[in-house]
């Protein structure tokens, strides 16, 4: 039997009038799981994810970080920085990729 594909986890980041956000800001992946970033702003936008070795810059509409097989269970903060506007993004919570057991 095949192994199922992991479903990619989409992850919204706008910029209206100054003020970025992202969407969800909590997030639930597998190891080796991709997380796609769809940007609607103008720019630049900056990432780090803390521990797993996500760190980028990109100016294109979307970008995919697939989490390493290698990680391991445990609550990774994140961060987005819009250049334009000079501000990092919030969401309804702290931005943190949960990778559950």
């Amino acid at each position: 039997m095949a192994k199922k594909k992991l479903p990619v986890v989409n992850v919204a980041i706008t910029c209206k009038k100054g003020k970025c956000k992202i969407h969800p800001s909590v997030i639930i992946v597998r190891p080796g799981q991709t997380i796609e970033f769809d940007k609607n702003a103008v720019g630049k936008v900056y990432v780090q994810v803390s521990g797993i070795g996500g760190l980028f810059d990109f100016k294109a509409k979307k970008y995919s970080l697939t989490i390493p097989k290698k990680t391991r269970m445990g609550l990774y903060p994140y961060a987005v920085f819009c250049y334009k506007s000079k501000t990092f993004c919030t969401g309804s919570s702290m931005p943190i990729i949960i990778v559950p057991r």
